[in-house]
């Protein structure tokens, strides 16, 4: 009886932790006086970037390695923004916002989180839009070229307006960014249909309602989005050329 209990007495855990997990009563309150076990576990990320419809799995790191029960269990703090699979670990994106995971061992009772927060996926948008401003960019991140697991996007807010396509001309290579944005408006505050802050504006032709673009890059190996700022306002013209490309760097 003594030995049956010593083999199956990790699964019961599992099966307990999982019940109260599913009630809502595990909490990862830990009493530090029963845990006399001299090991550790980290996941392997801190804070993550994902886009949302994605899985990823999170895996937790155990020292010593020869730590035979290697068993967690996995919550999140906003089912609505990323859910989990309690057991296996796997993470889905299923909303955008900012979400926390704990993830904790089933027999050691280590526990560590993850912040995760979930992304607007690097999509354009499918709306039509009466203007587009155009990049030919040179784009780095901490100085050197993006790399096959690096996208860049235009957002207007937080939607999608274009995306980077990476492109060879004559020996140059470049990134082209189509901007879809601006709607005509008339601006009665204008002077006669101007607009001061352009001095080669038409006063005949209807204003452009100039909206801001922010430039994101998202690496997925890394799970890293970098932001670049200031935004860049939206003009309706071609920005680089292959003798002078537009910089963008993050």
């Amino acid at each position: 009886m003594k030995k049956f209990f010593q083999i199956f007495r990790p699964l019961c855990c599992t099966a307990m932790l999982a019940l109260l997990s599913a009630c809502g009563i595990l909490d990862f309150e830990v009493d530090d006086e029963l845990q006399n076990i001299t090991a550790e576990m980290r996941l392997n990320y801190d804070t993550i970037y994902v886009e949302r419809g994605d899985t990823m799995l999170l895996r937790p790191v155990f020292k010593p390695d020869t730590l035979k029960i290697k068993d967690v269990l996995v919550r999140s703090s906003n089912p609505a923004v990323v859910s989990v699979n309690s057991l296996s670990g796997l993470i889905t994106a299923v909303g955008t916002g900012w979400c926390k995971i704990y993830v904790e061992s089933v027999f050691a009772r280590l526990q560590d989180s993850c912040m995760v927060c979930v992304v607007t996926p690097f999509v354009p948008s499918q709306e039509t839009y009466p203007y587009e401003t155009v990049y030919y960019a040179d784009v780095t991140l901490g100085g050197q070229p993006l790399t096959e697991d690096m996208v860049v996007g235009a957002f207007v807010g937080s939607e999608c307006r274009g995306v980077g396509e990476a492109m060879n001309f004559f020996g140059v290579s470049l990134v082209q960014m189509r901007v879809g944005a601006g709607r005509q408006v008339d601006n009665p505050s204008l002077p006669e249909g101007g607009d001061p802050y352009d001095p080669d504006d038409d006063p005949d032709e209807p204003d452009v309602f100039r909206e801001q673009i922010i430039f994101r890059c998202y690496d997925r190996r890394s799970h890293r989005l970098y932001t670049r700022m200031p935004p860049e306002a939206f003009d309706g013209q071609t920005h680089g050329t292959l003798s002078n490309l537009f910089k963008i760097s993050f």
